[in-house]
């Protein structure tokens, strides 16, 4: 019975099950609200902060000038939550549009003025102190916005970045009278499109010079930073293997995908020839190109599996893409704009035939907490354009070396969209750190802004450490040189591209239309810790994302006892989903209670908004699943009431408090050590999300409470929408919304109960429409 493979499922709500978000109401004025003397200082401080920009505001006016002006208004500590932005943003909204662009800082809003006109309007409401309580008891202060200056000694390459007035027709005239005031200065400059809306000017200039030339000017009014520019490198530091593999070429009949490889290039060597799909792609010569990187990059996508004699990804052969994004000349690296430049066009010109993308190039620069990376921003914008998948590297990091901690995820690895890959070590040499199985100690760390958890996932890609005379020694991962020859190296270069064949072999293996979010589901949904890791328990989401993955056949395939759904649907604002006769098989009562594993993965596409700083994910999706006593009918004639059934008795099982802590600590099960993942999200806009847990850990009381076998089964997902995104799309008379999917597994750890089938029982019963996930039929035609 184990070794019976049945296929995953798709299932859908029901008509029943998708129900409006209902309001609540109070007509009290919250305690944080001020009121009397408080309120009434609190307004005469905030008049005062904002009457200083009256002289500014005029003189610009006068003068003509088409730059809005800019201030930041900072908020009180305990006034960033959705709740209170909106009242924050009402206040400055003038003509029916909102005049906050951006954020600062979390608790730093930016805000533009047009005109005179609006400062007045605003100056009056700040002095309405009894019609504007809420948006003043959350404002602290005014202060004129100043852009972001960063120098770099020995640097002259910067990027420019322009406010963002969140205005399409305002946001091209600036740029004009900015490209204007560089060329009539004879300031060269180099503009790159990152993302829709969103340009970089690079200069060969030092900063200084620049502000000192503009100052005065419209141009310089319009700056939102200058920094130092990125450089990205490749290297490739390998020791050849004495040992052969097999030559192996597609065959006629079977439908092999493409990966694209965005690297250095791949070299013609006879193990990838047969593969390597069409000409290269590349803005170079070929006299500027060294394919070392790119060709071991490809040649462990290919041939990973059979270099290592495992069976780790398991496709049946992939067609490779050559990118050649990145020259052999840039010794000292590559500008961030033109690597980007290289992307957005190799990915235009093929994705149509490419749909999954390997990119293993790093910048040598860690991401921050209170902003996403311009590279993150400019991959994002590609995989929403062009409905594609990248896999990219989290980054290496020598710090092992010198005996420090490991540092934190390159920029570029903060990419929402993308899906991005930490290293484990495959093997352990005499000198190596790392255990077998354990985080490698080159593969940087997360998580990324936000605290979202990146890297989602890690595969193998070498293992590293110091000998005796503080020499650097490796253990690596085999693949091929520029040469042809087997040869070894490490890094999660060599990790991502794992990942990216995964990818790339269960999209082939599916007979569906190409679906990145789906595809990232199914992967982050299988993956899991080893029994070998020792790491702490808190540790793990930060070193190795959700895990190691399982290979194409274990993720598209069921035993008997254990069953996988697949919900994918797109939720809008006001818009939930309650499944309130969820099928959990009633083969899984032992000894008078529920028992069964819950396995639940949700990653869904947030909107992102780059001017929102940190708040870049503007939308975020909660789940819960759990029993209950009963269905109950409400009043739908009341007040704030939409939907006719509701719930009674209702219990998250998503939740470690009601878990035993004895339970789980003794615990010494396949699952706890590899899969049991207990995450409080809180109010978190993570975009992938995970649970695992194991019934039969509740504590006693809570056994007794929620498992017993009269109790019914729910499955509930909401979408939410941060203020700003909600606002926005108010005024342009739009719904917002998101695509979501849920993966979720029910398991018998016994093994014992037919699972598979009694929840497909289940949901005929239930009325649900449901689908096995469809696989391709390869015709062969033999040799």
């Amino acid at each position: 019975m184990e070794n019976e493979k049945l296929p995953i499922n798709f299932f859908a709500p029901r008509e029943v099950d998708e129900l409006r978000v209902e309001g609540s109401g109070n007509s009290e004025d919250p305690k944080w609200v001020l009121a009397g003397d408080e309120l009434v200082q609190r307004s005469t401080e905030l008049f005062s902060a904002f009457n200083q920009f009256s002289e500014i505001v005029t003189e610009r006016s006068e003068r003509k000038s088409a730059v809005p002006f800019v201030f930041v208004a900072k908020m009180c500590d305990d006034s960033t939550a959705k709740s209170r932005r909106k009242d924050i943003s009402s206040l400055f909204q003038t003509d029916d549009r909102s005049n906050v662009i951006g954020l600062a800082d979390s608790d730093e809003l930016i805000v533009k003025l047009d005109s005179v006109s609006q400062m007045n309007e605003i100056s009056s409401r700040l002095q309405d102190y009894n019609r504007n309580s809420y948006a003043l008891s959350c404002l602290e202060t005014f202060w004129e916005f100043q852009p972001v200056i960063q120098k770099q000694d020995n640097e002259t390459t910067y990027k420019i970045k322009l406010i963002d007035f969140q205005d399409y027709e305002t946001n091209i005239s600036m740029q004009r009278l900015f490209e204007r005031a560089l060329t009539s200065r004879k300031m060269s400059f180099k503009k790159t499109s990152y993302a829709s809306q969103f340009s970089i000017y690079k200069v060969e200039l030092n900063p200084q010079t620049m502000l000192d030339e503009l100052r005065g000017d419209d141009a310089y009014e319009m700056l939102f930073s200058i920094e130092p520019m990125p450089k990205y490198i490749v290297s490739l530091d390998s020791v050849q293997e004495e040992t052969t593999i097999e030559v192996t070429r597609p065959v006629d009949g079977h439908r092999y995908e493409t990966l694209g490889i965005l690297d250095n290039g791949i070299a013609p060597v006879p193990h990838l020839a047969p593969w390597i799909a069409g000409k290269r792609w590349t803005v170079y010569p070929e006299s500027a190109i060294n394919p070392t990187h790119g060709t071991f990059v490809a040649g462990i996508a290919l041939y990973g599996d059979a270099c290592e004699n495992q069976e780790w990804v398991g496709h049946k052969g992939i067609k490779l893409f050559d990118a050649t994004i990145f020259p052999d000349e840039a010794k000292e690296g590559l500008d961030e704009d033109d690597l980007i430049a290289n992307i957005r066009e190799a990915i235009d010109a093929n994705h149509e035939k490419v749909k999954v993308w390997n990119l293993s190039i790093s910048v040598t620069r860690p991401v921050c907490d209170t902003k996403f990376s311009d590279l993150a921003i400019a991959l994002d914008d590609l995989q929403d354009k062009y409905n594609i998948l990248i896999c990219k590297s989290a980054g290496n990091c020598r710090n092992f070396i010198s005996g420090r901690p490991k540092g934190r995820i390159h920029e570029g690895a903060d990419s929402v969209r993308s899906l991005v890959v930490g290293s484990v070590a495959h093997a352990k040499g005499p000198d190596d750190f790392a255990d077998i199985d354990n985080p490698s100690p080159f593969s940087r760390i997360g998580p990324g802004p936000e605290f979202i958890i990146k890297p989602e996932v890690s595969h193998y890609g070498g293992n590293a450490g110091v000998n005796q005379n503080g020499e650097l020694v490796t253990t690596g991962v085999k693949s091929f040189s520029a040469n042809g020859d087997l040869a070894s190296s490490v890094g999660t270069s060599f990790s991502t591209p794992r990942i990216a064949s995964l990818a790339t072999g269960l999209y082939q293996e599916l007979d569906e239309e190409f679906d990145p979010l789906l595809l990232k589901g199914l992967i982050v949904h299988s993956a899991s810790y080893s029994e070998n890791l020792r790491i702490p328990v808190t540790e793990r989401t930060k070193q190795l994302g959700f895990g190691v993955p399982k290979n194409v056949s274990q993720i598209l395939y069921n035993a008997p006892y254990e069953a996988t759904l697949i919900l994918r649907d797109t939720l809008s604002k006001g818009e939930k989903i309650d499944i309130m006769d969820f099928p959990m098989p009633k083969s899984l009562i032992r000894n008078g209670y529920y028992t069964g594993q819950i396995i639940a993965t949700l990653v869904y596409d947030p909107i992102l908004d780059p001017t929102q700083g940190v708040e870049y994910c503007q939308s975020n999706v909660d789940i819960k699943f759990g029993s209950y006593d009963a269905k109950k009918q409400r009043d739908i004639s009341k007040r704030n009431i939409l939907n006719p059934v509701g719930r009674a008795g209702a219990q998250n099982l998503f939740r470690e408090n009601l878990y035993s802590k004895r339970l789980m600590r003794d615990s010494q099960s396949d699952f706890a050590l590899r899969e049991r993942l207990l995450i409080q999200y809180a109010d978190k806009y993570y975009p992938v999300k995970k649970y695992a847990v194991d019934l039969s850990e509740l504590s006693e009381v809570n056994r007794q409470h929620f498992t017993t076998p009269d109790k019914q089964w729910f499955l509930f997902l909401q979408g939410l929408f941060r203020e700003h995104t909600e606002q926005l799309a108010e005024l342009e008379r739009r719904i917002p919304s998101q695509d979501v999917c849920l993966i979720i597994t029910i398991r018998d750890p016994q093994r014992k109960a037919n699972v598979y089938d009694e929840v497909t029982q289940e949901l005929d019963a239930f009325n649900f429409w449901h689908s096995n996930i469809k696989i391709t039929n390869d015709i062969s035609l033999g040799l």
